[in-house]
Protein backbone atom coordinates (compact mmCIF):
# COMPACT_ATOMS: atom_id res chain seq x y z
CA UNK A 1 0.00 0.00 0.00
CA UNK A 2 0.95 3.48 -0.65
CA UNK A 3 1.32 5.35 3.07
CA UNK A 4 2.03 8.86 3.80
CA UNK A 5 3.10 9.36 7.18
CA UNK A 6 2.22 12.80 8.94
CA UNK A 7 4.20 13.12 12.27
CA UNK A 8 7.40 10.89 12.76
CA UNK A 9 7.53 11.16 15.92
CA UNK A 10 7.78 8.18 18.32
CA UNK A 11 4.59 6.31 17.25
CA UNK A 12 4.60 7.62 13.64
CA UNK A 13 8.60 6.95 13.20
CA UNK A 14 8.02 3.13 14.15
CA UNK A 15 5.32 2.61 11.93
CA UNK A 16 6.65 4.49 9.15
CA UNK A 17 10.05 2.14 9.38
CA UNK A 18 7.93 -0.89 10.44
CA UNK A 19 5.42 -0.94 7.34
CA UNK A 20 9.20 -0.11 5.11
CA UNK A 21 9.98 -2.92 6.57
CA UNK A 22 7.31 -5.08 5.46
CA UNK A 23 7.13 -3.93 2.04
CA UNK A 24 4.58 -1.20 1.61
CA UNK A 25 5.64 2.42 0.08
CA UNK A 26 5.94 4.74 2.91
CA UNK A 27 6.17 8.56 2.31
CA UNK A 28 7.43 10.52 5.11
CA UNK A 29 5.62 14.07 5.27
CA UNK A 30 8.25 16.07 7.43
CA UNK A 31 9.21 19.70 7.22
CA UNK A 32 12.85 20.73 6.02
CA UNK A 33 14.97 20.41 8.71
CA UNK A 34 13.85 16.53 9.32
CA UNK A 35 13.23 15.93 5.70
CA UNK A 36 16.80 16.35 5.34
CA UNK A 37 18.22 14.28 7.87
CA UNK A 38 15.61 11.76 6.97
CA UNK A 39 16.90 11.92 3.23
CA UNK A 40 20.30 11.59 4.41
CA UNK A 41 20.50 9.10 7.14
CA UNK A 42 17.11 7.33 6.32
CA UNK A 43 15.06 6.61 9.56
CA UNK A 44 16.66 4.04 12.12
CA UNK A 45 14.22 1.53 14.43
CA UNK A 46 15.84 0.36 17.31
CA UNK A 47 14.32 -1.67 20.33
CA UNK A 48 11.91 -4.37 21.34
CA UNK A 49 11.00 -5.27 17.42
CA UNK A 50 14.69 -5.68 15.80
CA UNK A 51 16.70 -2.96 14.09
CA UNK A 52 15.69 -1.33 10.81
CA UNK A 53 16.86 1.59 8.34
CA UNK A 54 14.08 2.93 6.63
CA UNK A 55 14.78 4.54 3.15
CA UNK A 56 11.84 6.18 3.06
CA UNK A 57 10.63 8.60 0.19
CA UNK A 58 10.39 12.44 1.38
CA UNK A 59 7.99 15.01 0.42
CA UNK A 60 6.81 17.87 2.20
CA UNK A 61 2.98 16.82 1.58
CA UNK A 62 1.27 13.33 1.30
CA UNK A 63 1.70 11.83 -2.16
CA UNK A 64 -1.58 12.69 -4.48
CA UNK A 65 -1.73 8.76 -4.80
CA UNK A 66 -1.60 7.69 -1.73
CA UNK A 67 -3.94 4.82 -0.40
CA UNK A 68 -3.80 5.63 3.64
CA UNK A 69 -2.65 8.80 5.38
CA UNK A 70 -1.53 8.35 8.94
CA UNK A 71 -1.19 11.38 11.06
CA UNK A 72 0.88 10.61 13.69
CA UNK A 73 1.43 14.53 15.47
CA UNK A 74 0.05 15.72 18.94
CA UNK A 75 -2.91 16.31 19.59
CA UNK A 76 -2.80 20.27 20.39
CA UNK A 77 -1.05 19.89 16.71
CA UNK A 78 -4.05 19.08 15.09
CA UNK A 79 -5.58 22.13 13.70
CA UNK A 80 -1.90 23.18 12.34
CA UNK A 81 -0.87 20.11 10.91
CA UNK A 82 -3.79 18.95 8.45
CA UNK A 83 -5.08 22.44 7.27
CA UNK A 84 -1.63 22.65 4.87
CA UNK A 85 -2.58 19.02 3.50
CA UNK A 86 -6.14 19.29 3.17
CA UNK A 87 -6.05 19.54 -0.61
CA UNK A 88 -3.15 16.86 -0.88
CA UNK A 89 -5.03 14.54 1.65
CA UNK A 90 -8.13 14.89 -0.77
CA UNK A 91 -10.41 11.94 -0.66
CA UNK A 92 -8.16 9.22 1.33
CA UNK A 93 -8.49 7.38 4.33
CA UNK A 94 -7.29 9.33 6.84
CA UNK A 95 -5.96 7.54 10.33
CA UNK A 96 -5.21 9.36 13.30
CA UNK A 97 -2.89 8.06 15.66
CA UNK A 98 -3.30 9.91 18.94
CA UNK A 99 -4.71 10.84 22.37
CA UNK A 100 -8.12 12.18 23.25
CA UNK A 101 -11.29 11.75 22.02
CA UNK A 102 -11.63 14.91 19.88
CA UNK A 103 -9.49 14.11 16.79
CA UNK A 104 -11.98 12.44 14.37
CA UNK A 105 -14.12 15.40 15.08
CA UNK A 106 -11.85 17.65 14.64
CA UNK A 107 -10.20 15.73 11.29
CA UNK A 108 -13.38 16.25 9.06
CA UNK A 109 -14.10 19.21 10.23
CA UNK A 110 -10.73 20.23 8.72
CA UNK A 111 -10.88 18.00 5.57
CA UNK A 112 -14.30 18.96 5.10
CA UNK A 113 -16.15 15.70 5.38
CA UNK A 114 -19.25 15.22 6.87
CA UNK A 115 -20.29 12.80 9.30
CA UNK A 116 -16.63 11.75 9.43
CA UNK A 117 -16.58 9.78 6.67
CA UNK A 118 -13.20 8.02 5.76
CA UNK A 119 -11.84 9.11 9.14
CA UNK A 120 -10.34 5.85 11.25
CA UNK A 121 -8.32 6.25 14.44
CA UNK A 122 -5.67 4.10 15.42
CA UNK A 123 -4.76 3.34 19.63
CA UNK A 124 -1.27 2.88 19.62
CA UNK A 125 -0.60 0.62 22.86
CA UNK A 126 3.06 0.26 21.86
CA UNK A 127 6.01 2.04 23.82
CA UNK A 128 7.66 4.19 21.61
CA UNK A 129 10.88 6.93 22.17
CA UNK A 130 11.82 9.25 19.65
CA UNK A 131 15.51 9.42 20.15
CA UNK A 132 16.55 11.88 17.31
CA UNK A 133 14.85 13.01 13.99
CA UNK A 134 15.98 9.96 12.79
CA UNK A 135 15.92 7.56 15.12
CA UNK A 136 13.19 5.63 17.01
CA UNK A 137 13.12 3.06 19.58
CA UNK A 138 10.42 0.47 20.72
CA UNK A 139 10.90 -0.60 24.68
CA UNK A 140 8.21 -3.36 24.71
CA UNK A 141 5.56 -5.06 22.96
CA UNK A 142 2.06 -4.16 22.06
CA UNK A 143 -0.33 -3.25 19.12
CA UNK A 144 -2.90 -1.93 17.97
CA UNK A 145 -6.47 -0.55 17.85
CA UNK A 146 -8.47 0.57 14.92
CA UNK A 147 -11.57 1.63 14.53
CA UNK A 148 -13.97 3.85 12.05
CA UNK A 149 -15.21 6.98 13.13
CA UNK A 150 -18.46 6.81 11.08
CA UNK A 151 -20.12 2.83 11.68
CA UNK A 152 -20.74 2.17 8.08
CA UNK A 153 -16.85 2.07 7.56
CA UNK A 154 -16.12 -1.03 9.66
CA UNK A 155 -15.18 -2.72 6.49
CA UNK A 156 -12.18 -0.15 5.47
CA UNK A 157 -10.95 -0.37 9.10
CA UNK A 158 -10.27 -4.38 9.00
CA UNK A 159 -8.52 -3.32 5.58
CA UNK A 160 -6.40 -1.16 7.07
CA UNK A 161 -6.05 -2.81 10.49
CA UNK A 162 -4.79 -5.67 8.07
CA UNK A 163 -2.11 -3.66 6.54
CA UNK A 164 -0.88 -2.07 10.23
CA UNK A 165 -0.80 -5.63 10.91
CA UNK A 166 2.30 -6.24 8.77
CA UNK A 167 4.11 -3.14 11.19
CA UNK A 168 2.76 -4.97 14.56
CA UNK A 169 -0.25 -6.64 15.66
CA UNK A 170 -3.51 -4.72 15.17
CA UNK A 171 -7.03 -5.48 15.81
CA UNK A 172 -10.15 -3.56 14.60
CA UNK A 173 -12.67 -2.07 17.00
CA UNK A 174 -16.81 -1.73 16.25
CA UNK A 175 -16.71 0.81 18.87
CA UNK A 176 -14.22 3.50 18.78
CA UNK A 177 -16.43 5.69 21.00
CA UNK A 178 -15.57 3.57 23.93
CA UNK A 179 -12.36 2.36 23.19
CA UNK A 180 -10.74 5.75 22.97
CA UNK A 181 -12.56 6.53 26.25
CA UNK A 182 -10.75 2.81 27.58
CA UNK A 183 -7.48 4.66 26.48
CA UNK A 184 -8.18 7.81 28.14
CA UNK A 185 -8.49 5.77 31.34
CA UNK A 186 -5.01 4.66 30.98
CA UNK A 187 -3.62 7.69 30.07
CA UNK A 188 -4.89 8.71 33.18
CA UNK A 189 -1.38 8.06 34.71
CA UNK A 190 0.39 11.12 33.08
CA UNK A 191 -1.13 13.91 35.26
CA UNK A 192 0.33 12.62 38.40
CA UNK A 193 3.91 12.41 37.11
CA UNK A 194 3.86 15.30 35.68
CA UNK A 195 3.26 17.31 38.56
CA UNK A 196 4.87 15.52 41.14
CA UNK A 197 8.19 14.51 39.18
CA UNK A 198 7.95 10.81 39.51
CA UNK A 199 7.35 8.19 37.92
CA UNK A 200 3.90 6.14 36.94
CA UNK A 201 5.11 3.16 39.61
CA UNK A 202 5.94 5.55 42.00
CA UNK A 203 2.73 7.63 41.46
CA UNK A 204 0.41 3.98 41.67
CA UNK A 205 2.32 3.32 45.41
CA UNK A 206 2.12 6.22 47.00
CA UNK A 207 0.09 6.46 49.76
CA UNK A 208 -1.60 9.86 48.98
CA UNK A 209 -1.57 9.80 45.36
CA UNK A 210 -2.73 5.98 44.39
CA UNK A 211 -5.68 7.29 45.95
CA UNK A 212 -5.84 10.49 44.31
CA UNK A 213 -5.74 8.61 41.11
CA UNK A 214 -8.12 6.37 41.89
CA UNK A 215 -10.40 8.77 42.44
CA UNK A 216 -9.90 10.42 39.21
CA UNK A 217 -10.35 7.22 37.54
CA UNK A 218 -14.09 7.00 39.03
CA UNK A 219 -14.83 10.22 38.11
CA UNK A 220 -13.90 9.61 34.59
CA UNK A 221 -15.88 6.56 34.44
CA UNK A 222 -18.82 7.96 36.07
CA UNK A 223 -18.83 11.15 33.36
CA UNK A 224 -18.54 8.40 30.76
CA UNK A 225 -21.78 6.99 32.33
CA UNK A 226 -23.58 9.80 32.40
CA UNK A 227 -22.63 9.93 28.37
CA UNK A 228 -23.96 6.96 27.82
CA UNK A 229 -20.37 5.66 26.72
CA UNK A 230 -19.86 1.53 26.21
CA UNK A 231 -16.57 0.69 27.44
CA UNK A 232 -14.26 -1.07 24.98
CA UNK A 233 -11.14 -3.30 26.07
CA UNK A 234 -7.79 -1.86 24.96
CA UNK A 235 -5.20 -4.30 26.69
CA UNK A 236 -4.44 -2.49 29.81
CA UNK A 237 -7.60 -1.41 30.37
CA UNK A 238 -11.15 -4.35 29.91
CA UNK A 239 -14.50 -4.08 30.39
CA UNK A 240 -13.64 -5.91 33.32
CA UNK A 241 -11.43 -3.31 35.28
CA UNK A 242 -14.25 -0.68 34.36
CA UNK A 243 -16.40 -2.51 36.16
CA UNK A 244 -13.88 -2.60 39.96
CA UNK A 245 -13.97 0.97 39.48
CA UNK A 246 -17.49 1.39 39.07
CA UNK A 247 -18.10 -1.05 41.67
CA UNK A 248 -15.81 1.17 44.14
CA UNK A 249 -12.68 -0.69 43.46
CA UNK A 250 -10.71 1.63 41.56
CA UNK A 251 -7.82 1.66 44.11
CA UNK A 252 -7.56 -2.50 43.15
CA UNK A 253 -6.65 -1.03 39.75
CA UNK A 254 -4.32 1.49 40.58
CA UNK A 255 -2.06 -0.47 42.77
CA UNK A 256 -2.54 -3.74 40.56
CA UNK A 257 -3.33 -3.24 37.40
CA UNK A 258 -1.71 0.26 36.13
CA UNK A 259 1.10 -0.05 38.85
CA UNK A 260 2.36 -3.15 36.71
CA UNK A 261 1.42 -2.55 33.66
CA UNK A 262 4.02 0.19 32.85
CA UNK A 263 7.26 -2.54 33.66
CA UNK A 264 9.67 -2.24 36.32
CA UNK A 265 11.58 0.53 34.52
CA UNK A 266 10.24 3.64 35.95
CA UNK A 267 8.01 4.96 33.29
CA UNK A 268 7.52 8.71 33.53
CA UNK A 269 4.84 9.02 30.88
CA UNK A 270 4.63 11.18 28.36
CA UNK A 271 3.12 14.69 30.18
CA UNK A 272 6.68 14.71 32.09
CA UNK A 273 8.85 14.15 29.12
CA UNK A 274 6.98 16.94 27.56
CA UNK A 275 7.74 19.23 30.33
CA UNK A 276 10.98 17.90 30.50
CA UNK A 277 11.92 19.15 26.70
CA UNK A 278 10.27 22.28 27.07
CA UNK A 279 7.31 21.46 25.21
CA UNK A 280 3.66 21.79 24.91
CA UNK A 281 1.20 18.73 26.94
CA UNK A 282 -1.43 17.62 25.57
CA UNK A 283 -3.25 17.77 28.93
CA UNK A 284 -5.81 19.72 27.52
CA UNK A 285 -7.19 16.27 25.58
CA UNK A 286 -6.14 14.47 28.45
CA UNK A 287 -8.15 15.20 31.90
CA UNK A 288 -9.28 18.13 30.26
CA UNK A 289 -11.08 15.75 28.03
CA UNK A 290 -12.82 14.64 31.25
CA UNK A 291 -13.93 18.62 31.96
CA UNK A 292 -15.13 19.15 28.94
CA UNK A 293 -17.52 15.71 28.73
CA UNK A 294 -18.27 16.98 32.36
CA UNK A 295 -19.54 20.35 31.70
CA UNK A 296 -21.45 19.18 28.57
CA UNK A 297 -23.75 17.62 30.97
CA UNK A 298 -23.78 20.80 33.72
CA UNK A 299 -21.23 17.88 35.91
CA UNK A 300 -17.89 19.21 37.51
CA UNK A 301 -15.11 16.86 37.13
CA UNK A 302 -13.65 18.81 40.60
CA UNK A 303 -9.93 15.96 40.52
CA UNK A 304 -9.62 16.61 36.69
CA UNK A 305 -9.80 20.19 36.76
CA UNK A 306 -7.05 20.55 39.44
CA UNK A 307 -5.01 18.04 37.37
CA UNK A 308 -5.06 20.19 34.31
CA UNK A 309 -4.33 23.29 36.27
CA UNK A 310 -1.22 22.03 37.99
CA UNK A 311 0.20 20.24 35.20
CA UNK A 312 0.26 23.95 33.33
CA UNK A 313 1.55 25.54 36.65
CA UNK A 314 4.89 22.99 36.38
CA UNK A 315 4.72 24.05 32.48
CA UNK A 316 5.15 26.97 33.62
CA UNK A 317 7.09 27.52 36.35
CA UNK A 318 9.44 24.02 35.89
CA UNK A 319 8.45 23.58 39.89
CA UNK A 320 7.10 20.35 40.82
CA UNK A 321 4.01 20.18 43.29
CA UNK A 322 4.30 17.51 46.48
CA UNK A 323 2.54 14.91 46.85
CA UNK A 324 0.47 16.39 49.94
CA UNK A 325 -0.47 19.58 48.20
CA UNK A 326 -2.04 17.89 45.17
CA UNK A 327 -3.98 15.77 48.01
CA UNK A 328 -5.19 18.83 49.93
CA UNK A 329 -5.85 20.89 46.62
CA UNK A 330 -7.84 17.77 45.75
CA UNK A 331 -9.78 17.69 48.81
CA UNK A 332 -10.43 21.37 48.58
CA UNK A 333 -11.95 21.47 45.17
CA UNK A 334 -13.89 18.19 45.92
CA UNK A 335 -15.23 20.14 48.99
CA UNK A 336 -16.45 23.32 46.40
CA UNK A 337 -18.06 21.38 44.26
CA UNK A 338 -20.22 19.08 46.76
CA UNK A 339 -21.10 22.99 48.01
CA UNK A 340 -22.62 23.60 44.66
Amino acid sequence: MRISVIGLGAVGGALAALLDRAGHEVTAVARPETAAVLSDRGLTLHGSRGEHNARLMVSASPTSDAELVLVAVRSYDTVSALPPHAEAIGEAPVLLLQNGLDGPDIAARILGRDASQGIFAGLALFPATRISRSEVRLTGPGGLRVGAAHPGEHAMAEVIAKVLNDAVPTVTTTNLRGALWSKLLVNHVNALPAITGTSVQSVCRHPLLRHVLAQALTDAVLTADAARVRFAGVGVIEPAHVARIRAGRALEVVTGRLATAFGIVPNPASTLQSIRRGQPTEIEDLDGAVVRAAAAMRMRAPIHEVMVEMVHEVSRTGQFVSASRVADEVARRQRESLRG
